[in-house]
C-alpha cells in the first residue's frame, strides 16, 4: 500500500529501503518526540517510536507481554538477587556491529551517570550501586553489570525485586550504542543519526512528513515482517491526528477528543478502541477524622454509588465502572458483578444508622458557585459534555515504590495534571495517556449548598463562606438525636471532576447524606491532602507505572506520607506489600497482593468510582492491533491489509 503524502520523502530514503519495500504504514502521533535517545526521553510521544527502534534485553510483544528480546534466555538466582542473561547468537546493531553484552554494560552506565541526565531511571535504581552512581558518589564502573563474556550479562540487585524483568522492558531500559554516540554526539537523539538494534531503523526525518522508519535487514524477524516501513507523523493535537485519519492520511492515532466520544462512536464505529489501562479514580476518605474513620460509615459512602450510571453520564464512556483500586486486567481476577443499587443503598442506609445518623430532610444536589477571589465569575454549565475534564491523578513514571516523582513518562500521572488556567478552544483527552496535558476546565469555586437541577443561567454572586465552616459540627450527635450525615467533597478543579462529585452527591441523597461540593486549584487541591490538611472526601487517582498490582496498593501504605492521601493505618496491609515486594514466588506472591487488596476493600479507605481506559482509532485495515493494559503496540506485529 502507498500512500501519496509520503512519497516524495520516501525517495529520498530508497537507499535505505529494501528492494520490495511496498507495505507503508503511515501512523499518527500526537506532537512531536522530543529525543530519541530512550535514556532522556520523557513523554509518552516518543514511545512507540523507540520501541520499533530498540530492543531491550526483555521485550513488549503485541499484547503487552514480555517475550525474550535481545536475551534468548535468562536465569534468577535462588535469592533474587542476580540476573544472568545470554545474548542472540547473530545479533547486530543497524551499522552492522555485533550486540555484545559489553554494550549493554555501557549502555546501562551511560543511563546512570549524572551528566546524562536521565529521569526516568527510577525503576531501575534497584541495580546495585545505580544510586549512588546517578547522585554522583559512586564511580560508574561501580555499578552491578558486568559481562563475562561476550554473549552473557549478569545484573546484580540490591534486594529481590519479583517484577525486575518487567522494569527491563520499559523504554528507558532500552540499550543505545555508546561507541556510535561518541561519534555522533550527545544530542544524537535529536539528528536523526542514531544507531540502534531494533526491528526497524531511522531512514529520515522530514521536517513536513515525519520520521521514517524501515526494516532492519539485520533484525533476526525481518523477513517475516508484514510492514516493511513506517512513517511516524506528528500532530499538534488529537483533532488533528482525527482528520488525518479521515482523510485517509494515517491507519492509527494513539488518541481522540473526548467531548464529543458519542459521536466519534457513531462516525468510526468499531475503529474507535477503548482498551482498560493499569488505573483508578478514586474519591479518598479522611480515615484520620470523624466520622470517617468508622468503617461503617465508608462502606455505606461507597455502596450507594451507581458507577455504571456515573461513567454513562459524566464520562460518556470514556471511563469505565470500577468497585476496586486494581483493576482486573492486572489483578487477574474478574469483575464481580455488583448487586442491584437498590439492595446496596438498604445496606447503605442500615449502615448510616449503626453508626448513629439519621436520613437528612429533602435537600438539594451540589453544585460549585463562583470563586470567592473572583467575583465576576459564573458557575460553568456542569454537563455531561463538560466532561471532557482531567484526569484524577498527576502521575507520570519513576520508580512506583519510591519517588513518587512528578515527571512526564508514558505510564500515567501523580499530583494533579491539570493546569489552572482553562482553555475552551481545545479539545483534551481523558484517557489515561500522558501524552497530552489537560488543563483545568473551570475558574476555583467556594462550596455551594445542592441543587437538583443546575442553571447556569441563575448562578448569582453570592458571598463565599469558609470551606471549614460548611461541616463544623454538623457529625455530631446532640440531645436532639442523631443528625444526617453532612460532608464535603473536594474535587480541585474541572468541570468533568465538578460533574462527577455532583452525581455522586445526588445519588448519596438516596441514603440521606448532604454533600457539598468545594473546588480550588488542583496545586492547593493535591498540597492540602498531601501536607495534612483538613477535608472529608477528596478527587483522587493513581496510573500505575508497572503493570503490576503492588503499583497501586503502594499507594496507601502507612509510610506513603506523599501519596497515601485517605491517612489510611494497617499494619497488617504493610505487612503483606513488604513480603509482596521481595518475594519471587509467583503463586505465593499473588495470594499475598490478594490478600492486601481484600483488606482495603473490607477498611475501604478509598472509594474506587472509575477505570481509565486508553482511546485509539485504528483502521480495519490494520491488523494485529490487540487491546492490552500497557497500550503498546509495536510495528513489528501488525500487518497493513
Amino acid at each position: 500500500m502507498r500512500f501519496a503524502w509520503i512519497a516524495g520523502v520516501m525517495l529520498a530514503a530508497t537507499a535505505a529501503l529494501p528492494a520490495s519495500a511496498d507495505v507503508i504504514y503511515p501512523r499518527g502521533l500526537v506532537k512531536a518526540p522530543e529525543t530519541l535517545d530512550p535514556q532522556k526521553a520523557a513523554t509518552f510521544n516518543e514511545t512507540p517510536i523507540l520501541y520499533d527502534l530498540f530492543e531491550g534485553l526483555v521485550a513488549l510483544d503485541g499484547d503487552g507481554r514480555t517475550p525474550p528480546g535481545a536475551a534468548e534466555s535468562w536465569s534468577i538466582s535462588p535469592d533474587g538477587i542476580i540476573y544472568t542473561f545470554q545474548l542472540r547468537d547473530g545479533a547486530r546493531w543497524s551499522n552492522g556491529d555485533v550486540v555484545k553484552a559489553s554494550d549493554f554494560v555501557a549502555s546501562f552506565r551511560r543511563l546512570f551517570a549524572p551528566e546524562t541526565g536521565a529521569t526516568e531511571a527510577g525503576p531501575l535504581l534497584v541495580i546495585k550501586g545505580a544510586a549512588a552512581i546517578q547522585q554522583g558518589t559512586a564511580k560508574p564502573d561501580t555499578l552491578g553489570v558486568a559481562a563475562p563474556d561476550a554473549a552473557t550479562l549478569e545484573i546484580t540487585l540490591e534486594r529481590p525485586v519479583p517484577t525486575f524483568l518487567g522494569r527491563l522492558a520499559l523504554p528507558v531500559a532500552l540499550p543505545v550504542n555508546v561507541a556510535s554516540i561518541k561519534k555522533l554526539g550527545a544530542d544524537f537523539g535529536t539528528t536523526g543519526k542514531i544507531v540502534s538494534n531494533g526491528a526497524y531503523r531511522l531512514a529520515a526525518i522530514d521536517k513536513k512528513d515525519g520520521y521514517i522508519l524501515v526494516k532492519n535487514p539485520r533484525f533476526r524477524d525481518a523477513k517475516t515482517m508484514p510492514i516493511d516501513s513506517v512513517v511516524y507523523k506528528a500532530f499538534e493535537d488529537v483533532a488533528g491526528c482525527v482528520d488525518a485519519y479521515r482523510a485517509k492520511a494515517v491507519l492509527s492515532c494513539p488518541d481522540v477528543p473526548t467531548e464529543n466520544l458519542q459521536d466519534l462512536k457513531g462516525e468510526f464505529g468499531a475503529a474507535l478502541r477503548l482498551a482498560p489501562y493499569p488505573g483508578t479514580y478514586y474519591f479518598a476518605i479522611n480515615t484520620a477524622k470523624k466520622p470517617f474513620d468508622n468503617v461503617e460509615v465508608r462502606r455505606a459512602l461507597s455502596l450507594a454509588i451507581d458507577r455504571e450510571a456515573l461513567a454513562r453520564a459524566v464520562w460518556s464512556g470514556g471511563m469505565v465502572p470500577a468497585e476496586t483500586l486494581v483493576p482486573p486486567a492486572l489483578s487477574g481476577t474478574p469483575a464481580a458483578m455488583p448487586a442491584p443499587i437498590e439492595t446496596r443503598r438498604a445496606e447503605a442506609r442500615k449502615l448510616l444508622e449503626a453508626a448513629g445518623f439519621r436520613e437528612a430532610a429533602a435537600v438539594q444536589p451540589a453544585a460549585p458557585a463562583p470563586a470567592a477571589d473572583n467575583p465576576t465569575a459564573k458557575a460553568p454549565e456542569a454537563t455531561a459534555a463538560a466532561a471532557e475534564g482531567t484526569r484524577a491523578d498527576g502521575k507520570t513514571g519513576t520508580d512506583n515504590a519510591g519517588s513518587g516523582d512528578t515527571g512526564a513518562k508514558g505510564t500515567g500521572a501523580r499530583d494533579g495534571d491539570a493546569r489552572d488556567a482553562a482553555s475552551p478552544d481545545v479539545t483534551y483527552s481523558i484517557t489515561a495517556k500522558p501524552s497530552v496535558n489537560k488543563p483545568g476546565d473551570a475558574a476555583p469555586a467556594i462550596e455551594k449548598p445542592a441543587n437538583d437541577k443546575i442553571e447556569a443561567e441563575k448562578s448569582e454572586e453570592k458571598p463565599a463562606a469558609p470551606a471549614a465552616s460548611a461541616a463544623k459540627d454538623e457529625t455530631a450527635i446532640d440531645a436532639a438525636g442523631p443528625k444526617p450525615l453532612r460532608l464535603t467533597i473536594r474535587v480541585g478543579t474541572g468541570l468533568g471532576h465538578e460533574e462527577t462529585a455532583r452525581v455522586i452527591a445526588d445519588q448519596w441523597k438516596e441514603i440521606g447524606v448532604e454533600a457539598t461540593i468545594v473546588t480550588e486549584p488542583n496545586p492547593a487541591h493535591f498540597a492540602r491532602m498531601r501536607d495534612g490538611g483538613d477535608f472529608d472526601i477528596a478527587r483522587s487517582g493513581w496510573i500505575a507505572d508497572e503493570a503490576d498490582p503492588i503499583d497501586l496498593l503502594t499507594v496507601l501504605r502507612s509510610d506513603n506520607v506523599r501519596f497515601n492521601y485517605a491517612r489510611y493505618n494497617n499494619r497488617d496491609y504493610d505487612k503483606l506489600l513488604d513480603q509482596a515486594s521481595t518475594d519471587m514466588d509467583s503463586e505465593r506472591r499473588k495470594q499475598e497482593l490478594g490478600a492486601a487488596a481484600a483488606l482495603l476493600a473490607a477498611d475501604a479507605p478509598i472509594i474506587p468510582l472509575l477505570g481509565y481506559v486508553s482511546l485509539s482509532l485504528v483502521s480495519p485495515a490494520l491488523a494485529g492491533w490487540n487491546d492490552n493494559p500497557l497500550n503498546v503496540h509495536p510495528t513489528r506485529f501488525l500487518a497493513v491489509n
